[in-house]
């Protein structure tokens, strides 16, 4: 199971429904979502909180929570294939992914690495401007191959790591 945990901005925008939180679920399978403005669209953050491995959605729209597991899985099989993750790995993971689940924030060290990564993304989106597509896979790599200090890894590769295991 994927649990997403929103902020109370992202409930508010969204049509999710609050759950309770399963502590004993494993970490890999948790991912903490925000949602912000920049480039004059509503843009969605996914952060995993294990790895800090995200990805950027451009453009989002409230049509689109109506289907987000299925924008979530494809988006996320998108950019772990563009990192060279075999498709092996990916299968694995997203086979243990069946159903998804929302739930509150409630780690702000991965709040804080997200407004970091959101940052960052402001210094380069104007290399990807004008967005035509949902998923930027150029633009995500670029973030999950910066450093963070709070792991002192690359989240595209501890990801591969966490994923191997």
């Amino acid at each position: 199971m994927i649990t997403i945990s929103c902020t109370k901005k992202l409930f508010d925008s969204s049509s999710f429904i609050e759950e309770q939180d399963n502590e004993l679920e494993n970490e890999l399978y948790k991912w903490h979502a925000n949602v912000f403005r920049m480039a004059k669209k509503n843009n969605l953050i996914i952060m995993n909180n294990k790895t800090r491995y995200c990805f950027i959605l451009f453009g989002i729209k409230k049509e689109h929570y109506k289907n987000f597991k299925e924008i979530f899985l494809n988006s996320l099989i998108e950019n772990l294939k563009a990192e060279g993750i075999s498709e092996n790995l990916i299968n694995n993971y997203i086979s243990n992914a069946n159903s998804m689940k929302f739930i509150k924030t409630y780690d702000r060290s991965v709040l804080g690495s997200m407004t970091d990564m959101v940052k960052m993304t402001e210094f380069m989106i104007e290399d990807y401007l004008p967005i035509q597509e949902m998923n930027i896979i150029e633009l995500n790599k670029i973030n999950n191959g910066t450093p963070l200090v709070k792991l002192k890894k690359f989240p595209n590769q501890f990801m591969k790591e966490a994923l191997s295991i």
